[in-house]
């Protein structure tokens, strides 16, 4: 990619231009941001019975404990992979998978956990975007 210049103070341009096109390979800085918010988030849907992302089916029977929080392991079992240019967030609950499915169900309800909705995805578009704009100024 060629990005040609001229104006007044042209050298300084393309020091700052060098700057981003050189640290652009390291995206850990946003990436560990957003993970952080979308732990935060996953965190607090638990808490709601997934109100986030649009509410969880309630329960055929009644239990004493929070739906999908019996024993806790599932709602603790987020892990994220961090890497400069990758982001992975899981759960190592063999379960999960079940419940997160979007696939035709007659007797598990589908109760989401995670999901990247129009909110999440704004946030991660906009540390990105303040991630740029900071290797542009420094």
């Amino acid at each position: 990619m060629d990005i040609s210049v001229t104006l007044e103070g042209e050298q300084q341009v393309k020091r700052r231009l060098l700057i981003v096109a050189n640290g652009i390979t390291d995206f850990e800085e946003p990436l560990r941001n957003i993970g952080s918010e979308l732990q935060k988030t996953f965190q607090l849907n638990f808490a709601q019975e997934g109100a986030i992302f649009g509410g969880w089916a309630a329960r055929k029977q009644d239990y004493p404990w929070p739906i999908l929080n019996k024993t806790g392991r599932m709602r603790q079992g987020f892990r994220q992979n961090l890497g400069k240019q990758e982001l992975l967030i899981s759960n190592v609950t063999p379960y999960f998978k079940y419940h997160q499915s979007n696939k035709p169900r007659s007797r598990l309800p589908r109760r989401v956990m995670m999901k990247i909705d129009n909110d999440r995805k704004n946030f991660i578009v906009k540390a990105f975007q303040a991630y740029i704009v900071g290797l542009t100024r420094k």
